[in-house]
């Protein structure tokens, strides 16, 4: 087969779906071979041809489960930083970080370096379901060289393929299938965020009311991205999938958002003998079309780039052996060297270690008077947290709800780091959509402006629904969110004189 081929392998459901593509000399590729089926495996022809392409495979995984962040972490050379990351995951999920497969990169253009920071964009996944995909990858004999989301399938395909990827600063990609719907909203430097969207639970049958959800939610998703450190000027929504409701969207867009809206016809990249590709087959088809080609993210473990095929895998044993043995003599001299390197090694260790019993005793008494300083703000801080205003936050609170949101939870609890965190559970109700979202977002722009709260990130829960109530149906956004309270507590110089009576 051509070098120029490539190769997907996607599991989802009960079933799999296995693309093969060819690139055209006048461009975009051609569909070679398409295997769909139920279970895990397919036809034996279909598994012998895959297993022998895994330099060039690629294995899409649903995004719904793979998680994204952006992270600032100080300027340290790559395997710190790799370290860095990997810690971040395990903390962020309070697990260990052998439990997850993580990728990334630095998010910083040419000219945007910051001094003594960097960016990351990282994209993480448990190994328990990236091992599920390799064994499923494994019963058809093959190893891919790529493991990647569906949404970064997307991000990478328009990047390298539409025509306005390399004018555009900022954009929102939309992909509306008949299985998969999410959206990605992206800068020139990386992908920003990504999010799932609802799916068409009448099938059909209230097509208006569906495509008003879906530019809710795009909508939504524009305004949450500016709310970010990074507050990107989005120029352009790009709508791709399904032709029908993709059309739809775009024309409902164009009704209610000042952005411009427009259609991507991806599957006109793809010549297919039996017709135009599917929405279903679609996000296989790029991944294919991808395979061939270098990509920064990959959540396969241990893997920073293509694997070894057999040719290469061969020459490399061949290369060991002869290797070795040519080392043999050299190896022998080599350990009477090694002998007499280790004796000066213990002689100096030995000095050394004297030298090491003196700076640990006073490293020991350093960490004493650390503890003391440390006992002492601790004591300060529990005079100081027990006179907070708690009365005058819920009283703050108060005055901030509209009449719209009802809570169903409200707590104040303290958090491991010693700090007071208020969260809120409510929905707003209203007689349509757009009332119920705005209702919401002057609550929540009311509390973001609040000088005694500050957000600890996006709303945990966002969902929009039409719930029937004594049989009249309203619409409502349920919420979940969390805020770190500023307490107004009593003048420093009364703890000080609290403290001070406390040492005598």
């Amino acid at each position: 087969m051509s070098k120029k081929n490539g190769y997907s392998l996607c599991f989802k459901k009960d079933g799999f779906v296995a693309t093969s593509v060819s690139s055209l000399a006048e461009g975009g590729w051609r569909v070679e071979s398409l295997h769909q089926g139920q279970g895990a495996v397919g036809s034996s022809t279909e598994v012998q041809n895959f297993s022998k392409n895994t330099e060039r495979l690629t294995m899409m995984i649903p995004g719904v489960s793979v998680r994204t962040s952006l992270i600032s972490l100080p300027r340290l050379k790559k395997k710190e930083t790799s370290l860095a990351v990997t810690g971040w995951v395990a903390r962020e999920e309070s697990s260990p970080a052998d439990q997850w497969s993580v990728s990334w990169r630095e998010r910083q253009k040419a000219g945007e370096e910051k001094a003594d920071k960097k960016d990351i964009f990282l994209l993480y996944e448990s190994r328990e379901n990236v091992d599920s995909h390799i064994s499923a990858a494994q019963a058809w004999g093959a190893s891919p060289s790529r493991m990647l989301p569906d949404f970064m399938v997307l991000d990478a395909m328009f990047r390298r393929h539409h025509s306005d990827s390399s004018s555009l600063k900022a954009w929102n990609i939309v992909f509306i299938g008949k299985e998969d719907h999410f959206l990605c909203v992206s800068t020139e430097a990386s992908l920003l965020l990504t999010r799932p969207l609802p799916a068409d639970l009448s099938d059909g049958a209230d097509a208006q009311e569906y495509l008003d959800r879906l530019a809710t939610d795009v909508d939504r998703s524009i305004f949450f991205a500016r709310q970010t450190e990074f507050n990107p000027d989005i120029q352009k929504i790009i709508v791709c999938g399904d032709s029908e409701q993709a059309h739809g969207l775009v024309e409902k867009l164009k009704e209610e958002t000042t952005v411009p809206a427009e259609f991507w016809d991806v599957a006109d990249l793809f010549q297919m003998e039996t017709g135009k590709l599917d929405s279903t087959l679609l996000l296989p088809a790029m991944a294919a079309a991808l395979a061939p080609q270098k990509n920064h993210y990959n959540l396969l473990p241990h893997q920073s780039g293509t694997l070894l095929g057999p040719v290469a895998l061969r020459r490399l044993v061949l290369a060991a052996s002869t290797a070795a043995v040519a080392l043999v003599p050299i190896l022998v001299v080599g350990g009477l060297l090694t002998a007499r390197i280790q004796d000066r090694y213990l002689d100096r260790a030995r000095q050394q270690l004297e030298q090491s019993s003196v700076r640990a005793d006073e490293a020991a008494e350093i960490y004493k008077a650390q503890r003391v300083l440390m006992n002492r703000e601790e004591l300060m801080l529990s005079f100081t947290i027990k006179d907070a205003d708690y009365a005058g936050v819920l009283l703050h609170l108060a005055s901030l709800t509209p009449e719209q949101i009802i809570y169903q939870d409200l707590r104040l609890k303290e958090s491991r780091e010693g700090q007071l965190v208020l969260h809120l559970s409510g929905q707003s109700n209203a007689k349509t959509v757009a009332e119920a979202q705005q209702s919401f977002l002057t609550f929540q722009q009311a509390l973001n402006s609040s000088s005694r709260l500050v957000a600890m990130g996006e709303p945990r829960k966002l969902v929009i629904s039409s719930p029937k109530v004594q049989d009249a149906e309203i619409k409502r956004v349920d919420f979940i969110m969390e805020y770190r309270v500023q307490l107004k507590t009593q003048p420093a110089s009364a703890v000080a004189s609290v403290v001070a009576n406390a040492e005598r």
